[in-house]
């Protein structure tokens, strides 16, 4: 058979005979890909694209199977992969008995006296209902010093004795301004082990001092991070508050060939300044990065600035992110939640405005890009005074400054992102594991614009998705059950007045997380020219019964044109 094409054409890798969702402008499907290089070259018919097949082709025959864009997460601790290689992962255990083994068991494997940390515990689903305390921790050892935090790390840390007492905290310790605290025992007065903001800062300190991670600890951390983005379809993030050691970290496991997930990270603001005063340590941040002259999308198509992290608006299942009404069902009254530390005497007098927005100014101003950690309606609206605060000196259109989690825009709120380009990095995800919670401290009044998904859409407001991973798990397929059913795992309605269609979901996860990180134009879909990352489905989402979206697998995972991850 004569040539059909120059040999120095032929494709690398070609998929044929499968429903290719492509995420284009007009959400076009089609039947086949071909693949050159890192690029896409050819999408169309599985006869179009056999033109391109040489003998030298990787051919995959999908057989039916649905392909999508390779998945775009907009707030994946990846990091995290990495520093928690030695902690407890406490997500999944549904009794304090649990949690109090899983600890005991780390510590067998620790020397005496070495600080056992554990992370992602929810009170919420725990048999018990509550927190873990001192005298609970005691029971997992009293030979370690040990210290865990709530799934979301926004409500402080709880310790055991002998961190209490390493750290020098009794029941003489004054107590903290508010809203940090020593939480104690009202009879006695005595540390019950739940310590907030400074209250807790003798501990941390304590625990800055431990032996570091190895540098073959910490990549070994990231490579099974990288798998497990992999094996979700995840070939891109946006890293908030990406830690400056890691980062030669990515980049040697880059050129190894070890990892392969395209990393738009968010600078930690806190990672560049060492104060502890509350905004100190943003504006030491800000004055580093403005004179060092970093760029929004320096870098290269697999490790890149994407900006700087800023702001703390709480957790809404930790009952501590800033709400214009009070938590429902919660365990101290008139709870409002707060703002980055502020008092409500100092977010009603303007002083926390006057505080916060000059150091979103003078980012603006240099031409970088914010992600801002915004939960509550009250937080939202915080921080997009901020942002306004920035338009109104330095107007510049399509900066793209990101609310991240954004879970309860007001309707003013939306209108005032839409008119100031700012985006959503939606924590969609936290719906499928802590929407029974956040449904129960908020009632179903102000879910009908719970992570609105649908007012996005019709508004114009480029919204991605998310799930905080490692907060909760970055399953691409629970997020968009999420905004497709707006249902919790459990099955509780979470707004159905929000819901979109499958087609939209997956934009959310695709084109739109590629805009967040203005990238839309190289990712996000699948056209000639793009970058070749896509995912493999074992179930047609676009088809399935939507309750079973969430059970959905990825086969293959391709990135730059290759396989990357194949499921066993």
């Amino acid at each position: 058979m004569a040539k059909r094409i120059p040999d120095e054409l032929y494709a690398d890798l070609a998929l044929v005979n499968g429903k290719i969702a492509t995420m284009d402008g007009g959400d076009s499907l089609a039947e086949a890909v071909a693949c050159k290089g890192e690029k896409i070259i050819k999408v169309g018919t599985s006869q179009e694209v056999d033109a391109y097949i040489g003998k030298h082709t990787e051919v995959i025959d999908l057989k039916g199977k649905l392909v999508t864009p390779g998945f775009v997460d907009t707030h994946v601790h990846f990091s995290s992969g990495g520093r928690n290689v030695r902690k407890v992962d406490l997500r999944y255990v549904r009794s304090m008995d649990a949690l109090i083994e899983a600890i005991k068991k780390k510590a067998e494997t620790f020397p005496k006296g070495m600080w056992i940390q554990g992370y992602g515990y929810n009170e919420s689903k725990l048999k018990e209902k509550r927190f873990p305390n001192r005298y609970d921790l005691d029971k997992a050892s009293m030979d370690h010093p040990i210290s865990v935090t709530r799934q979301g790390g926004h409500d402080g840390i709880r310790v055991n004795s002998l961190a209490l007492e390493m750290a020098g905290i009794s029941k003489d310790t004054p107590d903290p301004v508010p809203p940090s605290f020593i939480m104690r025992d009202p009879e006695t007065g005595e540390p019950l082990g739940n310590l907030r903001e400074a209250g807790a800062k003798s501990v941390l300190d304590l625990i800055a001092q431990e032996p570091v991670l190895t540098k073959e600890e910490m990549k070994e951390g990231l490579v099974m991070t990288d798998t497990l983005m992999l094996s979700w379809g995840i070939t891109s993030i946006q890293e908030p508050g990406a830690p400056m050691d890691f980062l030669p970290l990515y980049r040697e496991l880059l050129d190894e060939g070890r990892i392969h997930i395209r990393n738009s990270f968010l600078i930690a603001a806190p990672s560049m300044g060492r104060s502890y005063h509350r905004n100190e340590r943003y504006q030491v941040a800000t004055d580093l990065a403005v004179e060092a002259g970093y760029a929004t999308n320096f870098g290269d198509n697999h490790l890149k600035f994407a900006g700087i992290k800023l702001g703390h608006d709480g957790s809404m299942s930790a009952g501590n992110c800033a709400v214009y009404e009070p938590y429902l069902n919660y365990p101290t009254p008139d709870n409002y939640g707060v703002v980055h530390g502020f008092t409500n005497d100092e977010l009603n007098s303007g002083s926390a405005l006057a505080e916060f927005s000059p150091i979103v100014i003078k980012l603006h101003k240099a031409g970088m890009r914010c992600g801002i950690g915004a939960i509550g309606d009250r937080g939202i609206d915080f921080y997009l005074d901020c942002v306004e605060a920035a338009y109104n000196e330095a107007p510049r259109p399509d900066s793209r400054h990101s609310m991240e989690h954004c879970s309860l825009p007001t309707q003013e709120a939306l209108e005032r992102m839409k008119r100031l380009d700012v985006t959503s990095s939606t924590s969609v995800g936290f719906g499928w594991e802590l929407g029974d919670q956040h449904r129960g401290f908020m009632g179903m009044e102000r879910m009908k614009r719970y992570m609105p998904m649908r007012s996005f859409k019709e508004m114009g407001i480029v919204a991605s998705g998310n799930a905080d991973w490692s907060v909760c798990s970055a399953n691409v397929f629970e997020g968009i059950h999420v905004c497709v059913n707006r249902t919790s795992e459990t099955g509780q309605d979470l707004g159905q007045s929000q819901a979109i269609s499958v087609m939209d979901a997956i934009r959310v996860y695709t084109w739109n997380g590629a805009y967040i990180t203005f990238e839309e134009d190289i990712k996000g879909s699948i056209e000639p020219g793009k970058l070749a990352d896509m995912g493999i489905l074992d179930t047609d989402i676009l088809t399935c019964d939507p309750s079973d979206i969430s059970k959905t697998k990825v086969l293959t995972t391709i990135v730059d044109g290759k396989v990357a991850y194949k499921r066993d």
